[in-house]
């Protein structure tokens, strides 16, 4: 597993409840946001809106896989309250 695949594994708040929204994130080589889109629904849709709206804010890592870009999907579980 990639350490950005790790790290992104992580983005779930600690102690949060079990209904998580599943996106999959665009990043750039330089661990910047590039996309976002809903994969699977918490069941509550401004729960997976504010989902979304908070990874489009986050940053990442640089990449670090050696053989240029490094642009590609990734999915992570962010938890909802």
């Amino acid at each position: 597993m990639a350490l950005i695949d790790k790290l992104l594994a992580r983005t779930a708040p600690s102690g949060a409840q079990k209904r998580k929204t599943i996106v999959r994130v665009l990043l750039d080589d330089a661990g910047h946001v590039q996309d976002v889109v809903l994969k699977m629904s918490c069941g509550d849709a401004a729960k997976d809106a504010h989902a979304l709206e908070e990874v489009r804010k986050m940053r990442f890592a640089r990449g670090q896989l050696g053989s240029g870009t490094v642009r590609r999907w990734h999915e992570l579980a962010y938890a909802v309250d």
